[in-house]
């Protein structure tokens, strides 16, 4: 895989062990990781990851928290 270049990752506010980051390959492809699982990527396309965060926008997976 590309070098991937990440961003700060996001981080919950239990002391930092629940972050996430997002990155992208030199390819433009989007990735998400949880900082303590470095080496488990899930990889998707730009148009998946803007329809995931418009529903988290909305509401959609309130169940979930």
């Amino acid at each position: 895989m590309s070098e991937i270049q990440w961003q700060a990752p996001l981080c919950g506010g239990d002391g930092g062990n629940s972050c996430i980051q997002i990155g992208h390959t030199s390819t433009g492809t989007p990735i998400l990781r949880e900082t303590a699982r470095p080496n488990e990527l899930i990889t998707t396309t730009h148009e998946s990851l803007r329809y995931f965060i418009e529903a988290a926008k909305r509401g959609e997976l309130d169940h979930l928290a």
